[in-house]
C-alpha cells in the first residue's frame, strides 16, 4: 500500500496545518467526520471545524500551548460534522515556524465511559454520604439518654446533612401527638395517615417529608422536614427511615431511663432528709447533679443526733451515677447512722464497724466517707468551746473556718476507702470548735476538674472561703454552687455547720431548733 492509500486508509483523521492555522491536507477519516469537501483543503481553517466552544479553547487556549511547548497529547476537543458534534482526542507536534501534524481519535466510547464512571463516583458519594449520616445519628443518639437530647440530635441532622431548613420533632402522649422540639420556621403538623401507619418516611407533594417514630411497641414520634434545600431523592427516604428506627430505639431507651431515674429520685430524696438544727448549731446541705439528665448518683450528706446528745454529720460518695449506686449508697448511709446511733461510740470506730457491717452483709462496693461528731463536755460548754471528733475513709478533707482567721483544710494521712479491708484501723482526729466558726464537709465534685490538678481545686475554695467567711451559712452555700454550676464533672453534695455562741439565743437568720420528737437527748 502507498503511503497516500495508508494515509486515507488510517482509521484517525489525519491532518496538517499550515503556520497560519490553513488546513494543507486531511485524510479521508477526517473529511467523514467533519464533511470538509476537498476543494476546501487550502481554504479551512482548523477553528472552523470545530464547534464553537472547541474553537474557542483551540484559539485562546490549546494553539499558544502547542507554539509553546511543541506538543499536545490527547485533549478532548468537538469536531462539526454532518450529524452533529464528534468528540475526539486530539494529539498535535510542531516544530517552530513548521507545519502543525494532528492525529485525531474517536472518543465517543471514551467519554461514554467517563460519564458512566463519574456516575458511578456520584452514586457511590451519595451513599456515602448517607452513610455518614446515619454514623452521625447513631453515634449521637448513643450519647443521650433523655427524650430532649434524642430530639436534638434529629434536629441537628435533619437542618444539617439532610438539607431542610426546618424540622420538628413530635413526640407521642396519650392524648396524641405533642410538639416536643423545632428548629427554625413554623412546624409542619404530622397527618393522620403517616401516623397511623408508623412505617416509614412519607415525602409529600409540597416537599415536606414526614418520618414516624417507631417504638419497639408503638410509635413514639414523628420527625416532620420543611422547606428542603432541594427535592428529596427517593433513595433518601430509606434513610430518613433508618435514622427514624433509631431514634425510635432512642426513645424507648430514654423513657425507660426516666421511669428507673424516676425511682432513683425518690429514692434518694428518701435519704437526702433535712438535717437536724440543735440549739446554737446551724446546719446547711446541698445537693447539684454534674448534668441535667445526672439526676442521682452515690453522693450524699446525712446529720443526725445521737442519744448521748451528740451531733453527726457524714459526707460520703459511691461511684456510680444510677439507680444501683443510690441503693448502695442508702446501704451504707443506713449502715453508718444505726452503727453512730446504738454504738455511741466514736467516728474511727464506726468507720471500722461499717467496714465490717459491709463485708459481712455482702455491700458490693467501696465509698469515700468523712464522719464527724460533733461533742461537748460540761467543761466545754463551761468554756464556750465543742470539740469536733472525726476520721477520714479516702474523702477529700473538711474544711474549718474559724471565725477570725484564715480557712484550713484538715489533711490527715490518708486511710483506705469504706469496703477495702473490713480489719482496717482508723483514726481519730479532734479540734475544738469555737462560736462563729464554720466546718465545711463536701464532696469531690466541688474542686475537681478535668483539665487541673486537686490541689488547684483546693486552693481555690480555701479562697473563696476565705472571702466570703462572713455571709450567712446559707447564702455561703449557695454562693459555692454558683461558683461551679456552669463547669461541674461530678455530682457535688455539702454539709456545712455553724456554732452560735450559746451565751445568747439562737440566732434568727439560723433558723428554728429542729429535732426528732422523742428523742432521748431533747
Amino acid at each position: 500500500m502507498s503511503t497516500p492509500d495508508r494515509w486515507d486508509a488510517a482509521p484517525c483523521g489525519l491532518l496538517v496545518l499550515d503556520p497560519d492555522g490553513t488546513v494543507a491536507a486531511a485524510n479521508d477519516q477526517l473529511t467523514t467526520w467533519t464533511g470538509l469537501a476537498g476543494d476546501a483543503v487550502g481554504r479551512t481553517r482548523f477553528g472552523d471545524l470545530l464547534s464553537v466552544g472547541g474553537r474557542i479553547y483551540w484559539e485562546t487556549h490549546l494553539a499558544p500551548r502547542l507554539q509553546l511547548e511543541g506538543r499536545l497529547d490527547e485533549v478532548t476537543v468537538e469536531l462539526r460534522g454532518p450529524q452533529g458534534r464528534v468528540p475526539v482526542l486530539l494529539t498535535a507536534v510542531t516544530d517552530p515556524g513548521g507545519p502543525v501534524r494532528i492525529a485525531l481519535h474517536g472518543a465517543a466510547e471514551r467519554m461514554r465511559f467517563e460519564r458512566e464512571l463519574r456516575s458511578a463516583r456520584q452514586a457511590a458519594q451519595q451513599w456515602a454520604d448517607r452513610v455518614a449520616v446515619l454514623q452521625t445519628v447513631t453515634a449521637g443518639l448513643s450519647r443521650v439518654s433523655t427524650a430532649d437530647g434524642v430530639a436534638q440530635v434529629l434536629l441537628a441532622a435533619a437542618t444539617g446533612p439532610l438539607g431542610a431548613t426546618s424540622a420538628a420533632v413530635w413526640t407521642a402522649t396519650a392524648d396524641g401527638l405533642r410538639l416536643h422540639s423545632v428548629r427554625g420556621d413554623h412546624p409542619t403538623l404530622p397527618t393522620p395517615d403517616v401516623v397511623g401507619t408508623g412505617e416509614g418516611a412519607v415525602s409529600a407533594a409540597d416537599g415536606t417529608v414526614q418520618v414516624p417514630l417507631p417504638g419497639a411497641e408503638d410509635l413514639r414520634g414523628v420527625l416532620t422536614l420543611a422547606h428542603l434545600a432541594a427535592p428529596t431523592p427517593e433513595l433518601d427516604l430509606p434513610v430518613l427511615t433508618a435514622v427514624a428506627q433509631q431514634a425510635g430505639i432512642a426513645l424507648d431507651r430514654a423513657r425507660l431511663h426516666e421511669q428507673s431515674a424516676g425511682v432513683a429520685r425518690v429514692l434518694q430524696r428518701s435519704m437526702l432528709t433535712a438535717p437536724v438544727q440543735p440549739d446554737h448549731l446551724e446546719l446547711a446541705t446541698r445537693y447539684l447533679p454534674a448534668a441535667e439528665d445526672a439526676v442521682v448518683g452515690g453522693d450524699w450528706y446525712d446529720a443526725f443526733l445521737c442519744q448521748d446528745g451528740t451531733t453527726w454529720l457524714v459526707v460520703g460518695d459511691v461511684a456510680g451515677h444510677d439507680i444501683g449506686a443510690a441503693a448502695v449508697m442508702g446501704q451504707i448511709r443506713n449502715l453508718l447512722r444505726g452503727i453512730a446511733y446504738t454504738q455511741q461510740q466514736s467516728p474511727a470506730r464506726v468507720l471500722t464497724a461499717v467496714d465490717q457491717a459491709m463485708a459481712g452483709l455482702g455491700v458490693p462496693s467501696l465509698a469515700t466517707v468523712v464522719a464527724l461528731r460533733v461533742e461537748q463536755t460540761p467543761d466545754d460548754r463551761a468554756a464556750g468551746v465543742r470539740r469536733v471528733r472525726w476520721s477520714n475513709a479516702g474523702h477529700p478533707a473538711p474544711v474549718h473556718i474559724p471565725r477570725h482567721g484564715t480557712p484550713a483544710s484538715l489533711t490527715t494521712p490518708p486511710e483506705l476507702l469504706l469496703g477495702a479491708f473490713p480489719d482496717v484501723e482508723r483514726t481519730d482526729h479532734e479540734l475544738d470548735l469555737h462560736p462563729g466558726d464554720t466546718m465545711l464537709l463536701y464532696t469531690d465534685g466541688l474542686t475537681e476538674r478535668r483539665h487541673s490538678d486537686l490541689d488547684t481545686g483546693t486552693r481555690w475554695l480555701l479562697d473563696t472561703l476565705g472571702r466570703h467567711s462572713a455571709e450567712r451559712l446559707e447564702d455561703l452555700c449557695d454562693h459555692l454552687l454558683r461558683t461551679v454550676a456552669d463547669h461541674l464533672d461530678d455530682d457535688v453534695a455539702l454539709l456545712a455547720l455553724r456554732a452560735h455562741t450559746e451565751d445568747a439565743p439562737r440566732p434568727a437568720e439560723a433558723g428554728p431548733v429542729r429535732l426528732p420528737e422523742d428523742h432521748p437527748a431533747t
